[in-house]
């Protein structure tokens, strides 16, 4: 697992996060960025936080970790609901703008 842009909407500029994300087409970073923004619209709102994206591979299929840091003071529990909410929001988002394919690809995770 490679972090890739940090909750700031910065690029990771340890290696080998530059590579990586170099060999991505145009369009496969725009729906990252697209998804990332709309999950922050919730979360921001919601008060859990930014967004992180980390890139894992299974085998060699790419698969994108958008990550919710638990830090804000709320239980797991409480984040664990509202991600299974703004999962149920992004598989529909996903749907109407032509992303499901990339959502399938796609994980929304709480870590410490």
């Amino acid at each position: 697992m490679y972090k890739l842009i940090n909750e700031d909407n910065t690029l990771v500029k340890d290696y080998p996060s530059p590579e990586i994300y170099k060999t991505m087409s145009d369009e496969e970073r725009k729906n990252i960025f697209r998804f990332k923004e709309e999950i922050e619209k919730m979360t921001v709102a919601k008060g859990l936080g930014r967004v992180s994206v980390i890139i894992s591979y299974d085998g060699s299929y790419r698969e994108k970790e958008f990550i919710i840091k638990h830090s804000n003071g709320f239980s797991k529990e409480h984040y664990e609901k509202e991600i299974e909410k703004i999962d149920k929001h992004m598989m529909i988002f996903s749907k109407k703008n032509n992303l499901y394919d990339f959502y399938l690809d796609s994980y929304i995770l709480l870590r410490d």
